[in-house]
């Protein structure tokens, strides 16, 4: 999965409210299991962020009092690691080291030494940047519940994904199947991913997968899977299962970095070409 961290100078005012409130934002959207940090490029180790960032956070429902400033390191340069910069300076510096596919500035100056109403608007143009610094890292937009909107979209991914597609119409009820657990990634107002499922007493079973050819290798695959078994387990349910073909071995490596086993094998599942299904199972308990 991927990672974010959010850099500044000291990491005591700008970067410690953008950790707390991306928590905050994550939380509300079912994805709390993204990694999230901050950093600073010159901070002091171990010291708490300012009174009045506490404070600015504290208005917009984050408390980082229990925050101690870490410096960026060498070890904070993994694979797959993105770095949210709060002004082209610090953008600058990282760009020594990483690529800029992996940086993004948001703009901020610094309030340090102003009052609670320059932290105000700091961590305000923080917050009003969330959205952009998701699809940046991710390619896409939070996922969200399919609606009947987008069924024709979520469609016409099956039609270019599978030899056997999903009607629009069986897509639609879903949409009103109180079992259905099916969502979406849309980027740049494109759907370009989606995942079904049914929950049915404690047992979640995924019909599809499915992310646009064009979007592939962005990890959209991954978000989907890891939100959909985010969702479940806040739904107390015991496992979450699928079929997968046994030639993709894509998908394979993908449910297994999730924690999914190989638990059986239906004989000549599926057709065009006829192929075994494996069977993939997370179990939460």
């Amino acid at each position: 999965m991927k990672k974010i961290i959010f850099v500044c100078t000291g990491n005591t005012c700008r970067s410690p409210m953008a950790e707390g409130l991306f928590h905050k934002y994550l939380r509300e959207r079912n994805l709390d299991f993204i990694s999230v940090k901050s950093a600073g490029l010159s901070a002091a180790v171990g010291l708490p962020p300012t009174d009045n960032a506490v404070a600015a956070a504290e208005e917009l429902g984050t408390d980082i009092s229990a925050h101690r400033s870490n410096a960026l390191t060498q070890y904070d340069f993994e694979k797959n690691t993105y770095f949210i910069c709060m002004t082209a300076s610090h953008a600058a510096v990282l760009r020594q080291f990483v690529g800029k596919e992996s940086i993004m500035t948001l703009d901020v100056p610094d309030p340090y030494m102003g009052d609670l109403s320059v932290y105000r608007t700091a961590a305000e143009k923080i917050v009003s940047q969330f959205d952009s610094v998701f699809h940046f890292v991710f390619g896409c937009l939070p996922p969200r519940t399919m609606r009947q909107e987008d069924v024709s979209a979520v469609a016409e991914i099956e039609n270019v994904c599978f030899s056997h597609p999903w009607t629009a119409a069986g897509l639609a009820e879903e949409t009103e199947n109180p079992t259905a657990r099916f969502f979406i990634a849309a980027s740049e107002e494109k759907t370009v991913a989606y995942i079904g499922a049914n929950h049915i007493a404690g047992e979640v079973y995924i019909t599809n997968i499915a992310v646009l050819p064009a979007y592939r290798q962005r990890g959209i695959g991954e978000l989907l899977l890891s939100y959909l078994l985010s969702v479940s387990e806040k739904e107390r349910a015991e496992f979450v299962t699928l079929e997968v073909r046994e030639s993709n071995q894509t998908a394979i490596r993908l449910y297994e970095k999730l924690g999914f086993i190989k638990c059986g094998c239906r004989r000549h599942f599926y057709r065009d070409p006829e192929e075994d299904a494996l069977i993939f199972t997370h179990n939460f308990n």
